[in-house]
């Protein structure tokens, strides 16, 4: 009689853990990636959100004085909230724009920040 060799039942349950553990830093890593993908989605467009106010800033040659100025947007598919500060520069015909955009929801969370200079027309 040839005698039959399987798998025992130790066997089998190390290879489930070993499975376990393995699906579980998947799910994990799969999360996180995706997480990361979402910010970098959410930073790209805040920064296009930043790029589209300066231009409009500059479309318009608007001079003034040093203010703050800031305002909604929606891009995406999502309402963004931009400040706006323009600062005077050593140059009395140049003036600094910095914008700063972050979630409507969240005003707190700056996801972009950028800074242009504007010359007296």
């Amino acid at each position: 009689m040839k005698s039959r060799r399987g798998f025992t039942l130790i066997e089998i349950m190390v290879a489930l853990a070993i499975i376990t553990i393995a699906l579980g830093a998947i799910i994990e890593n799969t999360a996180a990636s995706t997480s990361n993908a979402a910010h970098l989605r959410d930073k790209t467009v805040a920064s296009w959100v930043a790029m589209n106010q300066l231009a409009l800033y500059r479309a318009r040659r608007e001079w003034g004085s040093a203010s703050n100025r800031k305002g909604q947007v929606e891009m995406a598919g999502r309402e963004w909230q931009w400040k706006l500060k323009i600062r005077k520069t050593e140059d009395p015909n140049l003036r600094r724009l910095e914008i700063d955009v972050s979630p409507a929801d969240d005003d707190t969370q700056i996801l972009s920040s950028l800074t242009g200079f504007i010359g007296k027309l």
